[in-house]
């Protein structure tokens, strides 16, 4: 059996990235820390062929998956972890259900109305729909909303969600391999970072009976991210695995859930 080679893009996380590839290695596997122009320039790491999984920045990781010749070479869909793609099949559980998905340069004209269907205080919350963010979702005032979307103005084709503002308790993050939860943490309580092991048992469940009621997925590994909300949990989003960053999940679980989808991947 092909034991899978981690590839983890140096100068991005700092020591704290130190447990993951410890853990890697007490596993009996090889990791290696790689810089963005070896993977982009060469000489690459590895053969094409090779079973790797790649960490890292979006760039980094998406050109191992679609240039290198790696399998699985990371997590990382674009398409699926788009929000105008999972959307509508998480539509039930979504923290966002009162939203509208249109191009930046859209937003910025029909600002008025925008702010006149989902404001709130003068705010509205707004993010790029696409896993590969130009700029951080957020709160943002009527006022500097033209300033915060204008890195969308490089591209016309560049869609956002506009959503009204939610009031947030906890937040955690769930690790998913092969359809089931495998780790977690808390990252955020009322929108200030707090990041602690685990969750509670209601939030396994709320995500497990999402999970079940949700056939498509949108990698066979990623990352799921819950909160509290006055109508209860809800799906603030989905994010790549290869890209997002684990907080206090368990990596000892982590690391053995996408070392065997990574595996089965590679076997085919």
């Amino acid at each position: 059996m092909t034991l899978p080679i981690w590839l983890i893009e140096s100068a991005v996380y700092g020591s704290e990235i130190e447990p993951l590839a410890a853990e890697v290695r007490r596993q009996g596997m090889e990791c290696r820390f790689v810089a963005y122009r070896e993977i982009v320039k060469g000489p690459t790491p590895l053969p094409p062929g090779s079973c790797a999984i790649t960490y890292g920045t979006y760039p980094t990781v998406r050109h191992a998956m679609l240039r290198l010749g790696w399998t699985p070479g990371g997590w990382c869909s674009p398409e699926n972890l788009d929000c105008a793609t999972y959307y509508p099949h998480f539509a039930d559980f979504l923290l966002n259900q009162r939203h509208e998905i249109i191009t930046g340069a859209d937003a910025v004209r029909e600002k008025k109305r925008l702010f006149h269907t989902f404001g709130h205080n003068g705010c509205v919350f707004a993010r790029p729909t696409s896993v590969h963010k130009l700029f951080v979702g957020r709160l943002i005032a009527e006022d500097d909303f033209e300033t915060a979307l204008a890195p969308t103005r490089y591209d016309p084709e560049t869609k956002v969600v506009i959503a009204e503002p939610r009031e947030l308790g906890s937040e955690w993050r769930l690790v998913i391999a092969n359809g089931d939860v495998v780790a977690a943490s808390r990252y955020a309580e009322a929108g200030a970072k707090s990041v602690a092991a685990g969750c509670p048992d209601e939030v396994l469940a709320f995500a497990r009976a999402m999970l079940d009621a949700v056939e498509w997925r949108p990698d066979n590994v990623f990352m799921l991210d819950v909160c509290e909300s006055v109508d209860g949990l809800r799906l603030v989003e989905l994010n790549s695995f290869s890209c997002s960053w684990l907080y206090a999940c368990d990596v000892e679980l982590v690391v053995r859930a996408a070392s065997r989808c990574a595996i089965e991947a590679h076997i085919g």
